[in-house]
């Protein structure tokens, strides 16, 4: 029978509860030291867990584990970076796993979950401004805290760039509204065309008035970047995040003939994709950087390379080429320097070489910045960016917090949901008079990399979601399949749970068959040859007989 698993030699991937045929493992995997995907994970999600408990088919507990770091995983499972999927160690063996994907199937899986009773244990109100990602993640863990909570949004719907800056293909608005209704249930109010600032609808100081003892700031990243350059003002030159917002309406920009976008960043990809989708000719995108050094996500730039978008890099706009005070093409100088000697953008160009492109748009998408005017004298705002706190995300106004882009500049949609966590938790540490910091900015060690599992793993093929083709029909339709669950359950047994500790849990059910000892990577179990246990001193013996 099973004698023994040795912890120090262990590494928790997870072969032993895999191979039993009579289920006799199990996994801990709330380990302290951090698994490679987990320490990634800019929301900190406990992903070995909810791989672990996949395996064994608790597919709910799953789902709802994954709102305790990330409330968002039906968007999140769409549109994130995936940069967990980079440190996997499963990519040592075969390929990541995708994570992703799972994510996605949990976050669809949670929206249809019951929803608990709204519980409302404060009367302490609390004020959130910008319905983002950050926004939206700081009103739902404060909401679960028991604080009733007053979202304000300047546009017509919540939402923020999950609505109105991500084209449709990508975040359907169904899902957004979706999560939007959950919180709405939770008793979190919104109040839409709302926008708050000095000489705006609502100030901070009208906040505090009504009654609001904490503000979390959200504002986001809404302004798009311009460039002063001949022909910027004619008919058919278009801002990336005025572009995507368009998109959105009912009445979608009139698209035909030629597209070039300006920029090498997503937002400048989903601006060239929704351009193709409205029914350009061609696009093509033109950005000062070399090919590999686009900052687009390289899953981003295959989506566009499949819609049959067309890259020019190392290219930077020269000139806007107008004819009727219509565009007629760009010309494009090439970029022979992006920074100075001191890492400063300062980039150059070559007017000798030179390429001109006709087209009938032009689409600039050269970065986005928040418009902090409005609180730039009840905060301090540095550089067009708020300034927080690194681990209380706290400004330099006692009761106000901030998140998202306006905090930390353009980040990822994750990024900002763990910042809008972490200042619902500044907020209720303080509204109970506690120690803003704590322990909060103690890093949990990651494993080792010499006890992560890899050798003596079998190899399985990795699972991905279909890519479904562009409907002429309906061009802003949801463009990838989510994983079925035949294959998001064999995924999720592609996981290794780094760190984790196999221990034995149902002993008496050993039949001695040597599969778990055979299969170990690590060789960590002992298997004892006989199923009854012997005596084994002469004390035992002698108590035996009599």
């Amino acid at each position: 029978m099973i004698q023994s698993i040795a912890p120090a030699a262990c590494t928790g991937c997870g072969t032993c509860t895999k191979t039993c045929p009579l289920d006799v493992f199990r996994l801990d995997t709330q380990q302290e030291e951090l698994s490679p995907c987990m320490a990634a994970c800019p929301a900190g999600v406990d992903i070995r867990r909810n791989n672990y408990l996949i395996q064994q088919g608790r597919l709910d507990e799953a789902a709802e584990n994954f709102l305790n770091a990330n409330p968002f995983p039906a968007i999140t499972g769409r549109v994130c970076f995936h940069p967990c999927e980079s440190r996997c160690s499963r990519a040592k063996v075969d390929q990541a796993v995708n994570i992703n994907a799972i994510e996605q199937v949990l976050g669809d899986r949670g929206m249809t979950l019951p929803q608990k009773e709204k519980v409302q244990r404060h009367i302490t109100k609390v004020a959130v401004v910008g319905s983002g990602p950050a926004g939206l993640s700081c009103a739902w863990f404060l909401a679960n805290m028991g604080y009733p909570v007053t979202v304000f949004e300047a546009r017509p719907f919540p939402g923020g760039m999950l609505r109105y800056g991500i084209p449709a293909y990508r975040l359907p608005d169904a899902v957004v509204t979706g999560q939007i209704e959950r919180l709405e249930r939770l008793g979190v109010t919104f109040c839409c065309n709302t926008l708050v600032g000095d000489n705006a609808d609502v100030s901070l100081a009208d906040l505090k008035k009504r009654g609001f003892k904490a503000v979390m700031l959200a504002p986001g990243a809404s302004a798009a970047k311009k460039v002063d350059i001949e022909g910027a003002d004619a008919e058919g030159v278009h801002w990336g995040l005025d572009f995507l917002r368009a998109c959105r309406d009912d009445e979608k920009p009139e698209i035909s003939g030629d597209v070039v976008v300006i920029g090498g960043g997503d937002v400048a990809v989903d601006a060239a994709i929704s351009a193709k989708r409205l029914g350009a000719a061609r696009v093509y995108m033109a950005c000062l950087e070399s090919r590999d050094a686009m900052p687009a996500y390289p899953h981003n730039q295959k989506d566009a390379e499949n819609e049959g978008v067309e890259f020019h890099c190392g290219f930077g706009p020269a000139r806007i080429l107008t004819e009727d005070g219509h565009v007629s093409g760009i010309e494009l100088h090439a970029c022979t320097r992006l920074k100075d000697e001191q890492g400063r953008f300062a980039p150059l160009f070559d007017a000798d070489s030179t390429l001109h492109l006709a087209a009938s748009h032009v689409i600039f998408a050269i970065g986005q910045t928040p418009e902090l005017s409005g609180f730039a004298g009840e905060v301090t705002v540095d550089r067009n960016r708020i300034v927080v706190n690194d681990v209380t995300f706290a400004t330099s106004a006692w009761g106000i917090f901030a998140a998202g882009d306006a905090a930390s500049g353009p980040a990822s949609v994750v990024a900002a949901i763990a910042g809008g966590r972490e200042c619902a938790c500044s907020i209720d540490r303080m509204l109970k008079g506690a120690d803003l910091t704590g322990e909060r900015g103690r890093k949990r060690p990651c494993v080792p990399e010499d006890k992560l599992p890899g050798e003596g793993i079998r190899h399985e093929v990795r699972h991905e979601r279909a890519v479904l083709p562009a409907d002429p029909e309906h061009p802003f339709a949801e463009h990838t399949k989510p994983l079925d669950m035949e294959a998001c359950f064999a995924e999720a047994l592609r996981c290794m749970t780094c760190g984790s500790k196999s221990r034995i849990t149902y002993t008496d059910d050993c039949m001695t068959c040597f599969n778990c000892e055979l299969h170990c990577p690590s060789g960590a179990i002992f298997v004892h040859p006989f199923k009854e246990r012997f005596a084994r001193t002469l004390d035992q013996i002698e108590v035996a007989k009599s």
